[in-house]
Formats: C-alpha cells, structure tokens, sequence
C-alpha cells in the first residue's frame, strides 16, 4: 500500500478555494481508479477551517494546527504537516499543492517523501502580496520545482514558462487542466431568487474570494457605469464568495454593497447553490488579473451561462471566441461588453467540456504518480500508463 499525505490545502470538502475544489473532485476519484487496498490518502487539513476529523469518499482527513494570520498559515502548518506526515502517518509520498508550500520542498525531500508538486498558478502575481511575500513566493516555485519528482500544473500558460524557465527539468512538468464535474444543475427555484432578490435572467454574477486579484472592484466599477441598475426591469450585480482573513479590500466591498441595493453579497454558498444560480442569471463574469484555470468558470460553461472573462493568458487558453474577452483591468472595457445583449457571451456549442472531466483528470494525475513512485504501478491492471517505466530519481 502507498500512503499519500496531501499538503498544501485549507481542506474537503466544503471550504472555499480554487485548491480546495480540485482537491475535492480529484482525490476520491484517484481512490476509485486504483485496486483496492492499493493507495491510501490522507488531507492532512488546517484547524480553521475543518473542525474534526472525518472520511470522504474514502479520503481521509486530520486538521492541524495552523496561525491565523495570512503570512504564516500556510509555512508553519505546511511545516508541521510534513513531520506529521513522517512520523505519525509513515506517508511515503506528498502530494504538494501550491507554491508557498513548496518552501518546504527540501524539507519534504530530507525526510525521504517521494513528492509530486501541483503549481496551481503564481501567487506573486497576486495583488494582496507585499515584496517581501512575492520574494518568498517567487522561492518557493523555484525550491518545489527543484526537488519535486515530478510537477503537474493546472495552466496550459504555465506549463510553457514552467518549461521554458526550468528547462533541465522540463521532462517531470505536465499540464494536466482543474475540471468540472459534469452534471445537470437544477434551476434556481422562485424561492432561491427572491432570498437574494433577483429576477431570472436579469442578474451579472461573479463567484470567487473577496480579494483583490478577483477584481470584484473593477467589476462593481464597470456594472455601474454601463448603467444597469438602472435598467428597466433593473439588473443586479450578484458576487458569491467571502474573504479568508479581515482585510481592508473585502471591507471596501462590502461596504459598496452595504450602500447600493442592486449590488448583493451572499458570502459562502453551496456548490449546488452557487450552479443553480449561474444557471439563472444573465451572465456570468471573471474579472480576475490572476488566475492558475478557474473551476468557477469552467462550471458556469458547464450549466450554460453565457461568460465574460478578463483575457489573462489563463483565459484565453480556453479558447472561447473574442467577443468572451474583455481587456484585463478596464473598467471600460467591461463596461462596453456589459452594455451588449448577454446572449452575445454564449459559449460556442462545439466547446469540449470532456477535456474537464474529474474522471480523466484522476487518471492523468495517476499516470504522474506512478512515476513518482517506485516498483509498482498504481494504476488498474490493463490500463499501462505512457511512458510508466520512466521513473524518476
């Protein structure tokens, strides 16, 4: 049996986060694809965030003591994580999620894990960052791609400057996309739209964490400008997400909020919550100067909704069409798209969402760890991955 200790994520399945998600969908799915007995993973979670200890569909997770404060949460709990991983777990390999736990890297190699690293994007780039957090995040990708044995990342954009910046490393990188989970969302029922006073097909909705690199604030800016509010019948401007830690960003968007009734903040909501109400609104909106590949917009496009995404690389790999696009950081510029009939932003019907699936995403992500391991395969019997014999050292 492999024991597998997942690092790097707040925890499963119901907490907030673009790792976490992935985390949720993928890890029992891994479990499913192998023989009995085979594979054994454990989310060892932060305190916080997971109350107790629980089993997901197979996966077990621990929460561990972690600070609350946004600088040290992650290297402090990653750190305890991975001697907890050692000695109490005796994990033999570390799945390592992000890249500020990948700080941590050497240390997960010092104490003999074998390691897969996933980059889920480059968290210097993101705005609520001070120098010396960029610096230490900037080493952090450096240290993870090092010594990692084998390196996945969720953005067909970073594969290439991943590749590119670490050439001699170039063979253990892979692109292997975050996914959707392909199922029928049912209709925001009556009594779901007037909880949030909304009317069907009426409404601009934005899911994601109230921070600044979600741009929720440019957003605000340009639904006001394009005058929507004041529409007949009036549209309104749905964000669905919270912050994580108090910070002066989210305050100015709840205040906004606070002071205009066409603007609504729901905080957290359920995963079929936050479908059944991109599936009723007019259009849906990624605004972000940052992403790694958002599973939030993946599952607008899933349930239908037309889209409108700020064209960061990361987006403009999905390859929607122009008119999707909007230039990232106007406020103009998605004041203008605003302006246009929504059902201009419809997604081509030829968009091949099986590229997403949870379920070939888990058998991609068994092909790295078998590489990452040594000896045996880990994948069913009749399904030999390419390349499987090419291991790692």
């Amino acid at each position: 049996m492999y024991r597998v200790a997942v690092i790097g994520l707040r925890g499963i399945p119901d907490v907030m986060g673009g790792i976490e998600t992935h985390c949720s969908q993928l890890l029992p799915r891994l479990l499913s694809q192998v023989p009995t007995g085979e594979l054994e993973i454990t989310v060892l979670a932060r305190k916080g965030y997971v109350a107790e200890r629980a089993t997901f569909d197979g996966v077990s997770q621990i929460p561990l003591w972690a600070p609350r404060r946004a600088a040290l949460e992650t290297i402090v709990h990653t750190f305890i994580a991975l001697f907890y991983a050692r000695f109490v777990l005796h994990a033999s390999i570390v799945h390592l999620h992000a890249i500020g736990p990948g700080l941590l890297a050497p240390l997960a190699r010092l104490l003999r894990f074998r390691l897969l690293f996933t980059h889920h994007g480059e968290d210097y780039r993101r705005q609520k960052w001070g120098r010396g957090s960029r610096l230490a995040l900037q080493l952090g990708e450096v240290l993870a791609m090092r010594f990692a044995h084998q390196v996945i990342t969720v953005s067909k954009a970073s594969e290439t400057r991943l590749r590119r910046r670490f050439a001699d490393r170039a063979q253990r990188i892979v692109h292997i996309p975050n996914g959707l989970t392909r199922t029928s969302a049912n209709p925001a029922s009556d009594r779901l739209l007037r909880r949030f006073t909304l009317v069907r097909g009426c409404y601009v909705v934005s899911v994601g964490r109230l921070v600044p690199e979600k741009a929720q604030d440019l957003l605000i800016a340009a639904f006001r400008q394009a005058g929507l509010g004041r529409a007949r019948p009036a549209c309104k401007l749905l964000i669905i997400g919270a912050s994580d830690h108090d910070s002066a960003y989210a305050r100015r968007i709840e205040a906004e909020a606070a002071t205009d009734e066409t603007i609504i903040l729901t905080g957290r909501q359920p995963r079929d919550v936050i479908l059944s109400l991109n599936h009723a609104a007019g259009l849906f909106v990624l605004p972000s100067t940052h992403e790694g590949l958002s599973i939030a917009a993946l599952e607008a496009i899933s349930v239908g909704a037309p889209v409108l995404f700020s064209d960061i690389e990361e987006n403009r790999f999905l390859g929607l069409p122009e008119r999707n696009y909007f230039p990232t950081g106007s406020v103009d510029g998605l004041s203008r798209k605003l302006g246009q009939d929504f059902r201009t932003f419809a997604v081509p019907g030829d968009f091949d969402l099986d590229v997403y699936d949870w379920n070939r995403i888990a058998r991609l992500t068994l092909e790295r760890l078998d590489r990452v391991v040594v000896g045996k395969s880990l994948v069913r019997p009749g399904h030999e991955p390419a390349g499987a014999t090419d291991r790692d050292t």
